[in-house]
């Protein structure tokens, strides 16, 4: 027997909200949802992202390769259109190296398997609710909107060990960009994957999301574990991005609110001051990035895009229409300097280990060794490469000087992080090594002495 339903929405009240803090809120949003949805920016994206749209011409892998260096993958990229399984919205013009099967909720279940468990967050806490797996996502996915009890979103399940994940090969842009892939799959005469499969060091599993997400699901702001850079492409649904760029400003109030105990009760854009003109000119003297001059604005991405963001980019997401999309994490060479500067932040905002990019400091120490070993960076990098030495410099210094009497429990226990983050086993004398790197790093510089740069400060150095 059928039960009979209400066809009009009921407004849910979360009487634990209204307790603490004497507000009335419903339980199917998330108190900075209409904020977000009043977001507006008048100005258009021309100036703010590189959008590829019903090209004339053949835009090939080659063609996103070139864009990707001339904008030194400082800007987002969105491609539309760009996925030849989303046969609605494809664009025979666009011939790039990727394969997302388009398949429903049914079929991702059985892909991914009924009994494989799902981390399923709370939209409204923003938190994760056990005793999920695939079957029971799936019951509530396919659930009307009257019978869903509260707004949950799937946004971290990693699927590379499944039969989907298997049949899924990420954009070819973005295996070339990934320094960390390159890694495990180095077969030149150093043989770097043996080497690393000898000492026990296995690849994050980073590379391949499937965020699924109900109409009304919104992530508030936040940057991605490392800085890392990130790849998405819906297969079903609408999302919207609020992207705010990594100005030094920017990433200072960012920090002060993860640290602040009223992050549901304040709007991160609410704090962030306009750019005046004057502003803007004094840091275009400064040589900041022209895409990082602006005051924050929304992308919409459909089913069969895709959207290449940049590293360490702030941003939330709010989902128009019921959504499955595929995505990825991966570190670059082109970002190296803000991929340490979001490790910085993680630290100072007490991220908690579980949701920051595995063992990144073990991973920071074996892409210089693969540089060194492989001449793999030129001019255009050197300043990402300065930002490495003096990073790697300042753990060992800090690891050297342990045991001196202003030394605390806490640097103690920081000093045993950085050593078993250090990959001896691979780099081998460490004072040698970082040595071999400053001559790589003098001789991109045409044997000039190294040029000063702002150092970072130890205690953000740890894993």
């Amino acid at each position: 027997m059928s039960v009979r339903r209400s066809g009009r929405n009921r407004t849910r009240i979360d009487y634990a909200a209204l307790n603490e803090t004497h507000t009335i809120q419903e339980h199917n949003v998330h108190p900075h949802t209409q904020a977000f949805k009043e977001f507006h920016d008048a100005s258009t994206l021309d100036d703010k992202v590189c959008v590829i749209e019903n090209p004339l011409e053949t835009f090939d892998d080659e063609k996103l390769r070139d864009l990707v260096y001339k904008t030194r993958l400082l800007k987002p990229i969105l491609i539309r259109g760009a996925n030849p399984n989303v046969s609605d919205t494809y664009n025979s013009n666009i011939q790039l190296s990727f394969e997302i099967p388009a398949y429903d909720m049914d079929q991702v279940t059985e892909k991914v398997g009924e009994d494989h468990k799902v981390p399923v967050m709370d939209v409204m806490t923003q938190n994760n609710s056990p005793f999920w797996n695939m079957a029971k996502w799936r019951d509530y996915y396919q659930q009307s909107r009257e019978e869903r009890d509260k707004v949950r979103n799937v946004i971290s399940l990693e699927i590379s060990e499944t039969e989907l994940g298997r049949e899924i090969k990420i954009p070819k842009i973005v295996e070339d960009l990934d320094i960390v892939y390159k890694l495990f799959e180095d077969n030149s005469k150093l043989n770097f994957s043996q080497l690393l499969d000898e000492s026990g060091i296995v690849p994050p599993k980073v590379q391949k999301y499937i965020l699924m997400s109900i109409a009304g699901s919104y992530t508030d702001f936040h940057i991605d574990f490392a800085g890392t850079s990130v790849y998405y492409s819906p297969i079903s649904g609408h999302k919207q991005f609020i992207l705010f760029p990594p100005l030094k400003r920017n990433l200072e109030i960012y920090k002060k609110w993860c640290l602040s105990d009223d992050q549901n009760k304040t709007w991160l854009p609410s704090l962030i001051p306009t750019l005046k003109q004057s502003e803007i000119a004094r840091l275009r003297q400064t040589r900041t990035p022209e895409a990082y001059l602006n005051n924050g604005f929304a992308i919409d991405i459909f089913p069969g895009d895709l959207l290449l963001l940049p590293s360490m980019w702030i941003h939330s997401v709010y989902t128009k229409e019921d959504s499955i999309i595929i995505g990825g994490n991966y570190l670059n060479l082109l970002s190296l300097k803000t991929h340490l500067q979001a490790h910085q932040i993680e630290i100072a905002t007490r991220v908690d280990e579980q949701f920051k990019f595995p063992n990144f400091v073990k991973f920071v120490w074996l892409i210089a060794y693969y540089l060194i070993k492989n001449n793999d960076y030129d001019e255009a990098i050197h300043e990402e490469i300065v930002s490495l030495l003096n990073f790697l410099k300042e753990q060992w210094t800090f690891v050297s000087k342990a045991g001196g009497k202003s030394f605390t429990r806490r640097d103690r226990l920081l000093v045993s992080k950085i050593k078993s983050a250090i990959p001896k086993e691979v780099i081998g004398d460490v004072p040698a090594f970082l040595e071999e790197l400053k001559i790589k790093v003098d001789k991109t510089c045409d044997n000039s002495e190294e040029p000063t740069r702002k150092k970072l400060k130890v205690e953000n150095s740890n894993t």
